[in-house]
């Protein structure tokens, strides 16, 4: 075995470990992932749950470069804090000028409102079980099945969710199992109970196997010997 792989091997903790065990072909994901990048995990947000949904409403199908730009002057449009009140109080033309589609635009100011209308409701969505959090957030227009489970990974930090339409994870398992053509939104479904109940964390290791254009080769080099 080579020594980046032995390293990577070691740089698994409880979770990766038993991850592998039970999937070895994700095992040699997560390992080419350690040996470039180190063992990954959900970073804690310091983002509200209004500011998160927007972030993940404006990064909805675009790179991210492209989004982190939008973003940015989206925030630079209200001084800073994004909050449901200053929202609202900008034209709508103001909001697109930012970068926004006219739909993400809209979806923004129904985000806003329903945040406004539902107070208690919002108030509580950190502590609400993640069927709880699809079924409140997924009925807002432009907040989708891919956006709700951004939200619960990233600014919840659940750790059982698989967003399984999502085209950089679908690469991930292409990948994985050497499939010939990306994996079907079914077919990560399916292959994803396995990884229960650590689904976000295999969702990031195949997110950042996408995001560093790993191939085979690089699979194969823990085989080594």
């Amino acid at each position: 075995m080579t020594s980046a792989a032995g390293k990577a091997k070691r740089g698994r903790s409880k979770i990766e470990g038993q991850l592998a065990s039970t999937d070895p072909a994700l095992g040699r994901v997560i390992d080419a992932v350690i040996a470039r990048i180190g063992p990954q995990r959900i970073a804690s947000s310091r983002a509200t749950p209004f500011e998160a949904l927007v972030r993940a409403i404006v990064y909805q199908s675009v790179s991210g470069k492209a989004a982190a730009s939008i973003f940015a002057r989206l925030k630079e449009s209200v001084d800073g804090s994004l909050t449901p009140a200053k929202i609202l109080a900008l034209p709508p033309p103001t909001l697109r000028k930012t970068g926004l589609s006219t739909a993400k635009a809209q979806s923004i100011r129904s985000l806003a409102v329903w945040f406004t209308s539902h107070r208690k409701l919002a108030s509580a969505l950190p502590t609400l079980a993640d069927d709880e959090v699809v079924e409140a957030v997924g009925a807002i227009p432009g907040i989708g099945p891919w956006t709700v489970n951004v939200f619960l990974i990233f600014n919840l930090g659940r750790l059982d969710v698989m967003p399984a339409a999502d085209l950089g994870i679908r690469r991930g398992v292409q990948l994985t199992d050497g499939l010939n053509s990306v994996a079907t939104p079914k077919q990560v479904l399916e292959r994803s109970q396995a990884w229960r109940p650590f689904r976000s964390i295999a969702s990031i290791y195949l997110w950042q196997a996408t995001k560093l254009k790993l191939g085979p080769n690089d699979l194969n080099q823990g085989e080594e010997q």
